[in-house]
Parts: structure tokens; C-alpha cells; sequence
């Protein structure tokens, strides 16, 4: 007798686990659909205080319905971080990201090789497995434009976040969710245990090898002043010069062993907060990967909670005349101005001279080069973290 086929055990407890995956789903609509917006959906529970997160579309955000994880292991489960997203440009995984809202999704800016060409991007979001890109709960989003912060001048530098605008709104599903976003209130302290994820490199140099599963990893928050320290020690600059900017925070170990790596950049680092996962921190840079006294450090999303609520905000609100203003419409569009406020610097998709939208770039003398997002590489390290010692040694 053939157990697997249509009437065993086995395939009746499958549909018995779907049905109720459904069920459950269709009471969190329910629910996240009274949420009001900038207000965390906490599915009915009383005991996560609105401070503390929030979703920025009023929708249940950072419960995931799987939960269990594997004992000792690296690999996720399915749906266990339903707000990964894969950025990738001409079919290659170049960084992570987040879904924050139906339409938008947080990152780092040095994923973005200027001039950013935007029909070269797409999102993948409900993936597991990069092997396994056509499995049925997979959604792909070509990207309708890239906002990018002003301060961001380089890897390492302040500022490393974006924005990035998906061309159509995703449906949230088991499998696709956003994650919370902090309050600009919520501090934790060190030695705060967090998560971070993506498929990025599991040593300096060495990819992740199939089937490519999304790999995720526990980190302890580092205090500033001691992140600063260990560094300050490692490489031995001088004690008054800051490598560790405000808007930065550390997570890893002394001792090293455990950290994110090239090709994570842009991807979450979250805490659970009573159930409900936030969002602290978006992959940044780091000296190699997993060395001692070299914690991973990240962007701080509490630092830009304003700057991403005024940037969304003010896409919604008058997008074809804000694209009109501060773009500049070349042939390519391959170039760009800060706008008015200064905010922010927004690439879109491409013009044509006329200042008609396309869909794709079709100039034949267009080289799309694939770009390296090296932020945890040594020779970024070396290159980098010298260059920025050396600028802050000239600033003083």
C-alpha cells in the first residue's frame, strides 16, 4: 500500500496543518485590519505596549506564524522571518532586506551602486531557500524607486539606509509579513540577545552553499563606548577619533565567532519583544567577519525612525510631482539631485526624454556591472577603515 497517496495519514494531517494555517491567517486580517495606523497590532493581546513598536501601515507586523527553531542549528524554518527579503540585481543575490509596509521595504544604501540603475533590481520576498526561487509561496517585486539617505557617503559611513518602493503592493500571507519597526523611545541594554538573518557568507570568503538555505544567527547588543573601545584597540587609531557614529550600533562577541558577513548587508537585526519582533538595526559593515574584537556594526533604525516616516509620507502624498521636481530626467536616468528638503536622494525608474515612464532600460551601451556589496570583506575593511581613520584624523 502506497502511504503517501491521497487518503494515508500522513497527506490528511498536511491539509488538516493547511486548513488551520488558513483559519489563522484570516483572523489576523481580521484583526490587523482594525489596527489604526503607527500603532502595533498585537493580536489582541494587552501585554506589548504601543511605545515600544509600531506598524507603519496598521497591519499585524513581526509575528511570524512559525516559531520553533532548530536546536543548535543555523538554517531557518519556513516562514520563521516572513519579512526577509532577497535584493538582487540581474538574477544575483546582492543583499537582504525588510519588508516595513506592503509597499516598502528597508535596507542599506551601500547595497546601491551609484548611479543606481533601477530596472536592474527585484525584490524576492516569502523565500527560503535562493535554490528554490520558484516555490509557490515566493513573491517577486520589481523595484519602482530607491531612496537613498544624504549622509550616506560610503560603505561605513553614517547614513547606510534606504528605502526601497516596490512596483506593486504585496498581499501579506504566512509566508510574507513586515516586520516592527522600534519606537524612537525603546533602548536596550547590552548584552540584549537579537537575531540576525540572511544568505550571505558563512566565513570571510566562503558563499553559502546550496541549497542556500536563510541562515540566522544570535548576537549580543554591544554598548558603543565598548565597541568603540575594542576597535580602537584591535586597529589601534587614535583613542579621540570616533569610528562608531551615533546613528550605528554593535552586536557580536569579544571573542568573535559569531556575526553577519558579506552579502547579509541590508538584512535585519531584530529582538523579540514580548512575542512581537522588532526591527533595531539594518546590517552595515564590520572588519571581516566573526574576528575578535570586531563586532558587526549596523545602522540603527531608532536613529532614522523620523526620516523614514517623513520619506514615506511624502512619496504618498504628492509622488508624480515630488518625481517631476527632483529628478533628473536624462535619457538613462542614471543620475540624481537631492531633493528640496535634502531628506533624501531618490532614484526612479526610468524616463525617457519626454518624461514618459518606461519599464526597462534598452540603451545597448548600458554595461550593468555586478556590483559587490563588501561591507564585511577584508579588503573593504582594510581600504575602508583606514580611509575613514584617516578622514576623521584630517577633520580634527
Amino acid at each position: 500500500m502506497d502511504v503517501t497517496g491521497a487518503g494515508s495519514p500522513e497527506v490528511k494531517v498536511q491539509r488538516l496543518l493547511s486548513d488551520l494555517a488558513d483559519i489563522t491567517w484570516t483572523l489576523i486580517q481580521l484583526i490587523g485590519s482594525r489596527c489604526p495606523i503607527i500603532v502595533l497590532c498585537s493580536f489582541g493581546r494587552s501585554d506589548i505596549s504601543v511605545s515600544d513598536s509600531f506598524s507603519l501601515d496598521g497591519a499585524g507586523c513581526g509575528r511570524p506564524l512559525v516559531s520553533e527553531r532548530i536546536v543548535g542549528g543555523t538554517d531557518s524554518k519556513v516562514g520563521e522571518w516572513p519579512w526577509q527579503v532577497s535584493l538582487q540585481i540581474d538574477g544575483f543575490a546582492l543583499c537582504g532586506g525588510s519588508l516595513i509596509s506592503e509597499s516598502w521595504v528597508l535596507t542599506s544604501a551601500h547595497c546601491f551602486e551609484m548611479p543606481v540603475d533601477i530596472s536592474a533590481y527585484s525584490t524576492y520576498l516569502g523565500v527560503n531557500k535562493l535554490s528554490d526561487l520558484q516555490n509557490p509561496s515566493t513573491v517577486v517585486r520589481r523595484v519602482k524607486q530607491v531612496i537613498i539617505h544624504p549622509e550616506f557617503s560610503g560603505e561605513g559611513s553614517s547614513g547606510d539606509i534606504a528605502l526601497v518602493q516596490l512596483e506593486e503592493p504585496v498581499k501579506f500571507s504566512p509566508h510574507v509579513l513586515p516586520v516592527c519597526l522600534p519606537s524612537k523611545t525603546l533602548k536596550l541594554a547590552e548584552g540584549t540577545l537579537c537575531w540576525a538573518t540572511g544568505w550571505g557568507h558563512v566565513k570571510d570568503g566562503v558563499p553559502l552553499p546550496n541549497p542556500g538555505t536563510l541562515q540566522k544567527v544570535q548576537l549580543a547588543l554591544i554598548d558603543n563606548k565598548n565597541c568603540e573601545s575594542m576597535y580602537q584597540t584591535s586597529l589601534g587609531y587614535n583613542p579621540k577619533l570616533k569610528l562608531i557614529q551615533n546613528d550605528m550600533l554593535c552586536a557580536g562577541y569579544k571573542e568573535g565567532k559569531k556575526d553577519s558577513c558579506q552579502g547579509d548587508s541590508g538584512g535585519p537585526l531584530v529582538y523579540n519583544m514580548e512575542g512581537v519582533w522588532v526591527q533595531i538595526g539594518i546590517v552595515s559593515w564590520g572588519f571581516g567577519c566573526a574576528e575578535p574584537k570586531h563586532p558587526g556594526v549596523y545602522t540603527s533604525v531608532r536613529y532614522y525612525l523620523s526620516w523614514i516616516e517623513d520619506s514615506i509620507t511624502e512619496q504618498k502624498r504628492d509622488t508624480s510631482s515630488y518625481l517631476t521636481d527632483s529628478i533628473n530626467i536624462t535619457k538613462q536616468n542614471l543620475t540624481f539631485q537631492p531633493n528640496n528638503s535634502g531628506r533624501y536622494m531618490l532614484y526612479d525608474q526610468n524616463f525617457t526624454e519626454s518624461g514618459n515612464l518606461t519599464d526597462n532600460n534598452t540603451d545597448p551601451d548600458v554595461v550593468r556591472h555586478q556590483p559587490s556589496s563588501g561591507a564585511h570583506s577584508s579588503p573593504w575593511s582594510v581600504a575602508n577603515v583606514l580611509l575613514i581613520v584617516l578622514g576623521l584624523e584630517l577633520l580634527r
